[in-house]
């Protein structure tokens, strides 16, 4: 199994040096929280666990954390060669790790790690091993040959068999890390952990560090949360003026976000052209399918290529994987009406239901043949499956969890390098903004974060390519065998009212979210803190591994304010937080805010919304 260490970003805030460097002096190490809940997996299915960690002389913690819970072994991979790696070289490390140690049945880590929630190694490994890989597992159970999981999906979740060996990455919604007895301590801390060197693994600098690493960091910042000057009720200013404070500012207003044509999750018409496309295209879309037609990630990121795309040398594509026999015939109209000027289309049964193997071998045979500069995916639970292994694929870099793109040149010590798509991304649990860029491996690859981009149609004429697909008996390694999705809970960034509980709110008070939803006609959504402690599912999450929301009103109850949290929601028109704890950081972000206990507060501030506003039929 592979762990990490990482610094503990839940006690302590990254800066940034004036050098551009992290400076990590105020969160101390720690090992990967998702890590800790992948070695209780792994030792709960396999009979010997071994555990391999990269990173300098400290990391040895990690190992031997992962020793306390239950593993037999730790192995470093510790050489100043390693330094600087991104996840393309992280991953050929890792390989040469789990194959020096003698290789293995199954290779299982976190989903992702608190540094960068990126969530690419396990894919990566997977996919230079090419096993397959089950991501975002909250379940597991070896059966023979194969493992049978249940991984968490967008709206839902779906349980699939895959056969071994497999690279599997644990959801910390599954597999709570068992407390290490005191023995096991002991056993830990005596522990002779193994160390592996670049030349031990027969990795020279092609293949790893900073210069082996098709993805380079160009710019860091720091991104401070803003302070709005929280009004607190108290002091004259009780729950009947708080409720007619947010209707002055329309937040009670329902549909206020569909009236804006400006904001995402709304379309806007702008002109386009209606000619049939001569020329190359530049910037791909992987789409993907909802009821039919194009879903709305997938149309906010036509909306953006169509701005993108001529700074890059070229056109739009829109890449549709279908399992309808009419071609995604509705897919395509989506791509048509959202900007795409070539249409390339895969249709075969196989590729009906999302699943990695035939999908990620179709995608990068795609870009191969036509060459795009620069592709993009949504940051989904697809999204974040799909892309690492495409990018492994095609050896080149992949910026994860984008808030941001644009086009511009870059020069580096002698070289400069033109027309580069700078990819911008929230790093060390949002705290800091690193801008990436792909300067010398094609294509430029980025998932982008539902949530961050208006939806404009621009009308276009697609010319219509087919991209052959033929089913590879290695297709079915992994076969979905059940599969259980809400759309209601996939619509959670287009709700115009969204009712946030943290992990203040225990099991006995959920209701109490639930109940204020209801009263307004708004939706219940969650921080990380609740969804781990099973207050809610994953797919009302909110926040840097969830979704992005920009709703009217943002009501945050016993959430504290994490910057994990924040990049999620701190752009919502107006936020009301309730804590217990007056100096809270939400209350930077909130304009309203209410200290107490949410037991207390929301069945007050929902019987003072109830007579002011009836809630939506």
């Amino acid at each position: 199994m592979l762990v990490k260490q990482v610094p503990d970003l839940r006690v302590g805030s990254v800066g940034v040096h004036p050098d551009g460097t992290i400076d990590r002096a105020a969160a101390p190490p720690i090992t990967n929280p998702a890590d800790l809940h992948a070695v209780e997996a792994a030792v709960q299915v396999a009979d010997e666990v071994v555990a391999i960690s990269m990173g300098p002389p400290q990391a040895e913690g990690a190992l031997r954390d992962a020793i306390a819970g239950g593993a037999r072994r730790g192995v470093l991979l510790c050489d100043r060669l390693l330094a600087g790696s991104d996840t393309w070289a992280t991953a050929n490390a890792l390989v040469a790790g789990i194959l020096a140690v003698g290789g293995a049945d199954i290779v299982v880590c976190g989903m992702t790690a608190l540094d960068g929630e990126t969530g690419q190694v396990g894919p990566s490994v997977a996919a230079r091993l090419d096993w397959p890989q089950v991501t975002g597992c909250e379940s597991m159970t070896i059966e023979g040959s194969t493992i049978v999981a249940r991984r968490v999906v967008e709206g839902g979740y779906e349980v699939v068999r895959a056969t071994l060996p497999a690279v599997v990455t644990i959801s910390e919604t599954g597999f709570p890390p068992r407390y290490p007895s005191l023995p096991a301590r002991k056993r830990a801390q005596g522990a002779e952990i193994e160390t592996l060197d670049a030349a031990a693994l027969g990795l020279g600098s092609s293949d790893v560090g900073l210069a082996a690493s098709p993805t380079k960091v160009a710019h860091m910042a720091p991104a401070p949360l803003p302070d709005r000057g929280c009004r607190f009720v108290g002091d004259g200013f009780d729950y009947d003026a708080l409720v007619s404070a947010l209707e002055a500012r329309g937040a009670l207003a329902p549909g206020a976000r569909a009236a804006d044509e400006t904001a995402p999750g709304s379309v806007a018409q702008t002109a386009g052209s209606t000619g049939e496309w001569h020329g190359p295209t530049a910037l791909w879309v992987v789409c993907t399918e909802d009821e039919g037609g194009l879903d709305h990630a997938s149309r906010e990121l036509l909306t953006k290529a169509v701005e993108l795309a001529p700074s890059l040398g070229g056109g739009v594509g829109a890449l549709i994987l279908t399992g309808n026999p009419d071609g995604g015939e509705q897919m395509v109209a989506d791509a048509a009406r959202h900007g795409a000027d070539v249409a390339y289309v895969a249709a075969h049964a196989a590729l009906a239901g999302y699943r990695t193997l035939p999908w990620a071998r179709t995608v990068a045979k795609a870009i191969r043949t036509h060459g795009p500069r620069a592709v993009l995916l949504a940051a989904t639970t697809t999204g974040r499956d799909l892309a690492p292994r495409v990018a492994s694929m095609l050896s080149t870099g992949l910026a994860a969890d984008c808030t941001d793109l644009y086009v511009a040149d870059w020069s580096r010590r002698d070289a400069t390098y033109e027309h580069l798509l700078h990819m911008v991304r929230p790093a060390m649990a949002g705290g800091v903004l690193a801008t990436c860029l792909c300067p010398q491996a094609l294509p430029q690859m980025a998932t982008v974060r539902p949530g961050v981009f208006a939806v404009t149609a621009a009308p276009r004429s697609p010319v219509q390519v087919v991209v052959p697909f033929t089913p590879d008996p290695g297709d079915d390694r992994v076969v979905v065998l059940e599969r259980h999705v809400s759309g209601a809970d996939v619509d959670l960034r287009a709700a115009d009212v969204v009712i946030a509980g943290g992990a203040g709110c225990d099991a006995a008070g959920w209701h109490l979210v639930e109940d204020l939803a209801a009263a307004i006609g708004g939706r219940v959504a969650a921080s990380r803190g609740a969804v781990e402690a099973g207050r809610s599912t994953r797919a009302q999450q909110v926040g840097q591994t969830g979704a992005t929301v920009r709703p009217s009103l943002y009501v945050a109850c016993g959430i504290s304010g994490a910057l994990q949290h924040a990049v999620g929601m701190q752009d919502s028109g107006t936020i009301v937080a309730i804590n217990r704890d007056p100096d809270a950081v939400i209350f930077r972000l909130a304009h309203f805010g209410i200290v107490g206990d949410v037991h207390d507060v929301l069945p007050a501030l929902t019987a003072a919304l109830r007579t002011r506003r009836p809630a939506s039929p």
